[in-house]
């Protein structure tokens, strides 16, 4: 059996997942959800089309990577797995898809699209 140490975005995500209490009257808040071609870390699926959705996905630095550089692996896992698949298909709009990276006690946060056009904007400036 593995504990959080050795998997820390399952802290993490319990985390997220004790504060969707707030979300649940109008939203299916899944956590380890399948979608796309693989398993979101959080999806908040509105219950009535047409309301906003999220896609989370949560991330820990590996060592020797950069938050950034983890903020950036997980906006491509985002995309490339399609982790908002299943909201879209519900009808929810806008879809929101986010990323975080936790190291500690420090929170990085991104839209996804901020994390990939980051690193567009790196590999033009190079």
């Amino acid at each position: 059996m593995r504990t959080p140490g050795q998997e820390p975005e399952k802290l993490y995500r319990g985390f997220i997942m004790d504060l969707r209490e707030a979300l649940v009257r109008d939203n299916d808040v899944r956590s380890d959800r399948e979608s796309g071609f693989g398993r979101a870390d959080v999806l908040v699926r509105p219950r009535t089309p047409g309301r906003p959705g999220v896609v989370l996905e949560l991330k820990v630095p590996q060592r020797g990577e950069t938050p950034e550089q983890a903020l950036l692996a997980a906006a491509r896992q985002v995309r490339d797995r399609r982790y908002a698949a299943e909201l879209v298909a519900a009808g929810a709009a806008p879809v929101h898809e986010l990323v975080a990276v936790f190291d500690g006690k420090r929170a990085w946060v991104r839209k996804v699209d901020e994390a990939l056009s980051g690193a567009m904007e790196g590999r033009s400036q190079d």
